[in-house]
């Protein structure tokens, strides 16, 4: 199989080819039906979205904004309030990690368009959620297969008794989808359409006597059903980890007690592949998952540096697949699905002088296992020479240059904010510039000291910035800075990404109150303590000059 590197949409963009049948395409018609799967009976998809917050908190995921539309229901039958099913269930995968943001969008706004301007005005920042979540039942065939059976017996007018039987099946469907809502444009892919069997079952023993005194009736009965409302919620909650597993390329299977091995998953992975090579979308993942993981310290925008090969190769030889720097399917799957090998003690970052000597970088195969691809995917020479070095000069694991949190450093990390002109509706405009490279985080504070993460946001999601390309914010971000509702601006430098290792009082999500932290001191203390060195915050009083606080 041709491997695919790194940086498909840099090396051919443009470019456009058409993929072979894969292999198992071309033998599905000569195989014989595989046997049935076996089939797990759950009563709630609780555990499943518990898993759904670990995973976030794995992969580093932040900053997910979501609208919620009403949940209809089609069919008119179906008495359940769907929207509020999904709420629960997003809110409980979501407990620690604080990875998504949900906005409830109500029978209040006539459309989606209209409902997103009202949030931009009402909003002190003036953002909107980037997806908006849409769906609704789309089917409930009633009496698909009905079966009852009555059986009586009565002692003239005053003793009698009767049993019934009765069974029901009916088909319950839910679709629910994710939308841009920039583009209004259907996110490709992220889609859940589930179908669920209801079986609704009725056993009645009635036993009834009848004395004519006083005119009252004695009657005992019993009737066990099953309805549609629990299967309901059960479809909503695996809907939502099946979504936003597919949104945020997330081993959602695993949460589901899901082998990896089956074909489904495989031909899903595979998908993902193509899909994100052809929309550019490789980099700029490995660059933050190689970096969340330790193998790389550097920006992501999408570009391949000597760093980022070194990264790939080191992690492809830690899984024993060679030290070619080369991302192809069977990376890619490994990369997804199995544990992270031990990284080196230094990061890949581009600049400084190379140790001589090699990272020893490890992995146990046994905790490694693979799902093999057996589709055979074109390849490019474009694609291979974009990242592989030429041939006489083979890359090996090496350890990485001096990382950013150097124990030579001389003077602490801290950041310059120079205050620009108000742009033209009066919102405030600064300029971020460290004094080396370094992640920068920068929050504002309003006039009731509450504290917000303002960088990095949804839209600019890497904190790092290099003195070379200062940072503008808001620039061309998504959200203003009005001064009417602020009090103060700050901003951090940090020599790592530090939001993995986090604590919960700063998880929240962009432009979110940080309830558990009350001031910029406060917040000096946290970052000191995770980076294990000096802090320093650099405030922009409003108004006033900036403050720098040690």
């Amino acid at each position: 199989m041709k491997s695919l590197a790194l940086l498909a949409a840099l090396a051919v963009a443009g470019c456009s080819s058409t993929l072979p049948p894969r292999a198992q395409d071309q033998a599905a018609a000569l195989k014989p039906a595989a046997p049935a799967l076996p089939q797990r009976n759950v009563t709630g998809f609780g555990d499943a979205l518990r898993c759904m917050d670990n995973l976030y908190l794995a992969y580093g995921t932040r900053d997910v904004s979501v609208m919620l539309e009403d949940l209809t229901d089609t069919t008119k039958k179906v008495n359940a309030g769907t929207r509020d099913m999904m709420m629960s269930a997003i809110s409980d995968m979501t407990r620690r990690s604080r990875a998504l943001q949900v906005v409830a969008f109500g029978p209040d706004a006539n459309n989606v368009v209209a409902f997103l301007n009202s949030a931009q005005q009402r909003q002190p920042f003036a953002v909107v959620p980037q997806y908006d979540l849409r769906g609704s039942i789309t089917q409930l065939d009633e009496g698909v297969l009905r079966r009852q059976a009555d059986a009586g017996v009565s002692a003239g007018t005053v003793l009698g008794a009767g049993a019934s039987r009765s069974r029901q099946l009916n088909v319950l469907g839910l679709d629910v989808a994710l939308v841009e809502t920039r583009t209004l444009a259907l996110v490709p892919g992220v889609v859940s359409k589930n179908v669920t069997t209801v079986i609704k079952e009725g056993d009645a023993l009635d036993a009834q006597a009848t004395i004519s005194k006083l005119g009252i009736n004695f009657s005992s009965s019993f009737q066990r059903t099953d309805g549609t409302a629990q299967a309901l919620r059960n479809m909503v909650e695996l809907s939502a980890v099946e979504l936003f597993g597919k949104l945020l390329k997330l081993p959602y299977w695993r949460c589901l007690g899901l082998d990896a091995r089956l074909p489904e998953i495989r031909d899903e992975i595979e998908d993902w592949f193509i899909g994100m090579d052809r929309g550019g979308e490789l980099t700029p993942y490995f660059q933050l998952q190689l970096r969340n993981r330790g193998f790389y310290d550097g920006p992501v925008d999408g570009r391949i540096s000597p760093a980022l090969r070194r990264a790939v190769a080191a992690y492809r030889g830690a899984l024993g697949l060679g030290h070619e720097p080369v991302v192809d399917l069977a990376l890619f799957t490994r990369f997804i699905e199995a544990p992270a090998p031990v990284a080196p003690e230094q990061p890949f970052r581009d600049g400084g002088p190379e140790p001589a000597r090699p990272a020893a970088v490890s992995a146990t195969p046994a905790a490694l296992p693979v799902a093999t691809p057996t589709a055979t995917l074109p390849g490019s020479g474009g694609l291979q020479s974009a990242m592989a070095q030429p041939a006489t000069a083979a890359i090996a694991p090496v350890a990485a240059a001096l990382p950013l949190a150097a124990s030579t450093r001389a003077r602490p990390l801290a950041v310059a904010l120079e205050p620009l002109p108000a742009l033209p509706d009066g919102s405030l405009s600064f300029r971020i510039k460290p004094t080396e490279a370094a992640y920068v985080y920068c929050y504002a504070q309003d006039s009731a000291g509450t504290m917000q993460r303002i960088f990095p946001n949804r839209f600019a999601p890497d904190p790092l910035v290099q003195p070379s390309k200062p940072l503008q914010l808001p620039g061309a971000q998504g959200f203003r800075l009005p001064p009417q509702a602020l009090r103060a601006l700050g901003c951090v430098a940090a020599p790592r990404e530090v939001y993995v290792d986090a604590p919960a009082a700063l998880r929240w999500g962009d432009f979110q109150a940080l309830n558990a932290i009350r001031s910029f001191g406060e917040l000096q203390r946290i970052f000191e303590a995770l980076t294990k060195a000096p802090a320093v915050i650099t405030m922009l009083a409003l108004p006033g000059a900036p403050v720098t606080v040690r």
